[in-house]
């Protein structure tokens, strides 16, 4: 994570060097994105970059961080309505806040897809494993659905969040062209949500 030399540069430089890490991590998953790449853009030394993080996956884990914690302050009013709505209407409320997320912030969107298609298995398991970021949203639905009873108790929730994490990512990123009309497209992720909602619901009292 960031050293203090990082921390105690002026906001605007701080921001600046984010800009310019975001801006390669959104391009490009870990394994492909280019150090050297960075420094160029944001016009800084290299060896200047090391004294601001250990190395690239240290600035790579600071950028993801601080997108996680972009989105999940976004998604907060979802969240807020977790006792006060019906499970999956707040699904819905969910995907449609991300989609939003989405199409509102471009580059942090592609910043945690490109987390979800990196090759290096062993870096996003280091950066779930040190609980950096708050990657597994769905997971805490499903939890919250068990609860209250609304998901059937058989359901295994490791494939449940396969299926909504995959169906979630091609309703996102396969819809944020600049003339998709936002009524239709909601409608369409109600749609669909509502389809795989059969297959989570539970049954007791039928």
């Amino acid at each position: 994570m960031p050293k203090s030399t990082f921390l105690n540069l002026p906001v605007e430089k701080r921001q600046h060097i984010f800009n310019c890490a975001l801006q390669e991590f959104a391009r490009h998953p870990y394994e492909q994105a280019s150090l050297t790449e960075i420094v160029n853009i944001a016009d800084i030394a290299k060896g200047s970059m090391y004294q601001y993080f250990e190395d690239k996956k240290d600035l790579y884990k600071y950028v993801v961080q601080t997108v996680y914690q972009h989105k999940r302050s976004f998604l907060q009013s979802v969240w807020d309505m977790t006792d006060r709505v019906e499970f999956f209407s707040l699904v819905s409320l969910y995907y449609r806040q991300s989609w939003r997320y989405a199409k509102q912030f471009p580059e942090y969107h592609k910043v945690t897809a490109n987390f979800w298609d990196s090759r290096d298995e062993a870096l996003r398991a280091e950066i779930l494993r040190e609980k950096q970021i708050r990657s597994m949203e769905f997971v805490d639905l499903l939890q919250h659905g068990s609860r209250i009873g609304v998901i059937d108790t058989d359901v295994d929730q490791a494939a449940a969040w396969f299926v909504y994490h995959a169906v979630g990512k091609a309703l996102i990123d396969n819809f944020l062209e600049q003339d998709v009309n936002a009524g239709a497209h909601e409608a369409f992720i109600d749609s669909v949500l509502s389809i795989l909602e059969q297959g989570l619901r539970s049954r007791k009292g039928y």
